[in-house]
């Protein structure tokens, strides 16, 4: 099942790649202002440099159907606690809370700035149910005074996983994907982290998390790109240097994380932001180092994908393969019965390696308004040692309301399953694992 997978994504990426068609273009949206807007019907110059002030909010109620198991106090199963504090399986939350600002500086649009908040209660400011004290999520400023190139530094979402650059609140999926969110989502130790063994000899790190998660954002430098070879034929192409810290401006290991990425995309003529009506392949990789306990361990990630819509129909696929600083779950440390105290493990050696990723379809039934979705998403995590190997494989089904635009409600139900294939003792305990209900409201203002 597991080449099966490969071959699927693999061969799904490579054909749309070949092809050399993008939908939405993040790298633009995210990092500049528009050159051009429409006014009264008339396509102008944008001159407008007030500033622009924005946010989201998304509101809901989870419910984890798994079974928990306290082993002497310990819990053994935090896959079936609910994100991100792992202290119950149902309720209602405040996901996100974000405030946003931006625009350009001067009325030739040479200077952009882009300063985002959060108030919510996520990986940001409470990864594991320790509070990060973290409520920035974006801060850059993007020139554009070099002619077919733009230059952004500060923090801000790197060029990568369609799925981690998409706007979060145009989702329809309250969750990431597996593969996103343990790949991709990355989690940060401290160098003083306590080591110690896997079931395979393999060494890990286990630690509290002192800072928020990475949130697919980095701090550095990054020059892109969008240029329309054709009317409707364009290509992006970005590259970056970060200090591969996530929100953080520590860096033990004193190298930088590059980043690459480059997309083509045809776009059929209709359509915005997550809405352009569009199809578009893309490939990416990045790569770095992560200390811990004074050791530098390679952090290497790369993948492709494709994205299309139109007419009502959305369709995407991507595939991730990532090798070194592997997310090895959440731990809890304390032995106080019916208490937790999570720590995040990391398997950092390089040889540690994984791959995943996910087929979705979405349509609207009544267009703009009522949309089914379905998505297939699976990680194999580190296939490289027979007794730690952990696959997981998530059917997730659902629909969305939109009262207009990214406001909706959105329902989702994921079928979830985690097998130990090479460990029965570990599969007794995975077994208390089960489905996950999701219901969420986003507003957009």
């Amino acid at each position: 099942m597991q080449i099966q997978n490969k071959i699927v994504l693999s061969l799904l990426s490579a054909s749309v790649l070949s092809m050399g068609l993008h939908a939405a273009d993040w790298l633009s949206i995210a990092g500049t202002q528009p050159d051009f807007i429409k006014k009264d019907g008339k396509k102008i110059e944008n001159h407008n440099n007030k500033p622009h002030f924005w946010g989201f909010i998304q509101i809901g109620y989870q419910k984890d159907y798994g079974t928990i198991l306290d082993a002497g106090g310990t819990n053994k199963t935090p896959f079936v606690m609910l994100t991100p504090d792992l202290n119950s399986q149902s309720g209602f939350e405040v996901n996100r809370a974000r405030l946003a600002v931006r625009g350009m500086v001067d009325k030739d649009n040479q200077l952009d700035y882009f300063f985002m908040t959060e108030f919510g209660e996520d990986g940001i400011t409470k990864p594991a149910g320790h509070a990060s004290n973290n409520y920035l999520t974006d801060a850059s400023i993007t020139y554009n005074g070099i002619p077919y190139v733009h230059v952004r530094a500060g923090q801000f979402k790197y060029p990568g996983s369609e799925e981690g650059m998409r706007a979060v609140f145009a989702s329809e999926y309250r969750n990431f994907s597996t593969a996103g969110n343990q790949l991709l989502l990355e989690r940060f130790l401290p160098n003083n982290a306590t080591a110690g063994t896997d079931a395979n000899g393999d060494i890990t790190y286990t630690a509290a998390p002192t800072q928020s998660v990475g949130a697919y954002r980095d701090r550095g430098i990054e020059v892109f790109n969008t240029t329309h070879v054709r009317k409707n034929i364009a290509v992006s192409i970005a590259g970056m240097a970060g200090n591969g810290t996530g929100l953080s401006s520590e860096n033990a290991s004193g190298k930088m994380t590059y980043y690459a990425y480059l997309s083509s995309e045809y776009l059929f003529g209709k359509g915005k932001g997550y809405y352009t009506q569009a199809v578009k392949a893309y490939a990416w990789y990045q790569d770095g180092k992560r200390r811990l306990n004074n050791i530098n361990y390679d952090r290497e990630r790369y993948g492709a994908g494709i994205d299309y819509f139109h007419n009502g129909l959305r369709l995407d696929v991507e595939y991730i393969k990532a090798k070194g600083m592997i997310y090895n779950g959440a731990k809890d440390t304390s032995t106080v019965a019916f208490t937790d105290d999570w720590a995040y493990q990391i398997a950092a050696e390089k040889k540690n390696v994984a791959d995943g990723g996910f087929i979705s379809a979405q349509y609207y039934v009544v267009p703009k308004k009522v949309e089914l979705l379905a998505r297939y998403d699976y990680l194999n995590r580190l296939t490289n040692s027979v007794k730690d190997e952990r696959d997981f494989k998530t059917t997730t089904i659902g629909m969305s309301y939109h009262f207009k635009g990214p406001n909706r409600i959105d329902v989702n139900y994921a079928f979830r399953d985690i097998t130990a294939p090479g460990n029965a003792a570990a599969q007794d305990v995975l077994d208390y694992g089960d489905n996950l209900l999701s219901i969420q409201g986003t507003i957009k203002f």
